[in-house]
């Protein structure tokens, strides 16, 4: 048994590392636009470098600061990885800054496939999907990492909230997961919060197995409201004076109905709700129709609870939930076609 577990382990390492180099030039993709600010982005090059002990890090504003874990995840990269540089490229670029931002740009770049991975994994142990199927799940969770902030950390949190659900059957291990994603970033916490809580609601025959696993996810966001408490740390004074929530929701909603508005904020958030209703209904391994109302929250809690357009990469941190079921139903329909 040791021995199939074993070699089970190498396959999957080998394949992961096979796929990272034939993809390989995604990876220069998103260090390109970070190196040349092509795309508005959250700028952890900075932090990773406190983080390194170099003179030119400094500690970021809340929330960012917080995120430790994920600086931590991104050092072996910024320790191995040589200057990666371009012609062209601004010159006001340190090497220092440079290699810290390749560093983030790899780790975002591993944990897009390492989700992907998770996801199969998921599929085919507690859902008894076929390999194509699992495949397709895997898949797709890659590709709608691409609707997250790719050149910020966005896929990280996606791969930890792959993880979380991969270690689901075990609570030990999904409370570890977590209680440690606090760290990482604190929407993952939420993210499970308002999963759990609408199966709460609306699934009573599952109460017993959801209860204890929705404590450990509220316990995950209690202790970042106790950091936040404790450290207070400036930067995020629109999240934490609730008197100001309406403002920000109405400046949400007017930058909503803006052409970038549409682009960044509805069309992640309807490709997601389309997956979604591909695979509502489906009662497979952990997921249930109920899972669906986990959209429509996300859209509140960032319309309150961010700024301007955020929506759409805050909800896609909830597509591990939905592209499973999305294909195992593709996979139905496949197989009536064949027939």
């Amino acid at each position: 048994m040791a021995h199939t577990r074993l070699r089970r382990w190498a396959i999957g390492i080998a394949v992961f590392g096979a796929v990272a180099v034939l993809l390989s030039p995604l990876f220069f993709t998103i260090y390109r636009a970070m190196i040349f600010d092509t795309i508005p982005r959250d700028d952890y090059a900075t932090f990773l470098l406190w983080v390194a002990r170099s003179p030119q890090g400094a500690i970021p504003d809340s929330p960012y600061c917080y995120r430790l874990l994920t600086m931590l995840a991104a050092l072996p990269f910024h320790m191995l990885l040589p200057v990666l540089q371009f012609s062209g490229q601004p010159q006001v670029r340190s090497i220092e800054y440079m290699q810290a931002t390749a560093a983030i740009a790899a780790l975002s770049y591993v944990c897009a496939i390492l989700a992907g991975f998770l996801s199969y994994a998921t599929a085919r142990a507690q859902c008894g999907l076929g390999r194509r199927d699992a495949v397709l799940a895997g898949v797709l969770l890659f590709a709608l990492c691409w609707h997250g902030q790719m050149f910020g950390i966005d896929s990280v949190s996606i791969a930890v909230l792959a993880a979380a659900l991969w270690a689901l059957p075990s609570l030990f291990g999904f409370a570890a997961v977590a209680l440690l994603s606090v760290g990482f970033n604190e929407k993952i916490g939420i993210v499970l919060v308002v999963w759990l809580t609408a199966r709460l609601v609306c699934d009573r025959g599952e109460r017993a197995w959801v209860w204890p696993r929705w404590l450990a996810a509220l316990s995950a966001v209690a202790v970042y409201a106790a950091i936040l408490k404790t450290l207070n740390m400036p930067g995020n004074e629109y999240q934490t004076q609730p008197l100001g929530y309406l403002v920000t929701l109405r400046d949400n909603l007017a930058a909503t109905a803006s052409m970038r508005g549409i682009l960044l904020n509805l069309l992640p958030t309807a490709i997601l709700a389309a997956i979604a209703t591909l695979g509502w209904g489906r009662r497979i391994g952990p997921f249930r129709a109920a899972d669906s109302l986990t959209i429509p929250a996300l859209v509140l809690v960032s319309l309150i609870l961010t700024q301007m357009f955020q929506m759409g990469r805050i909800v896609m941190h909830a597509a591990p939930l939905f592209v499973i079921p999305a294909a195992a139903a593709f996979g139905r329909w496949a197989d009536r076609a064949e027939r």
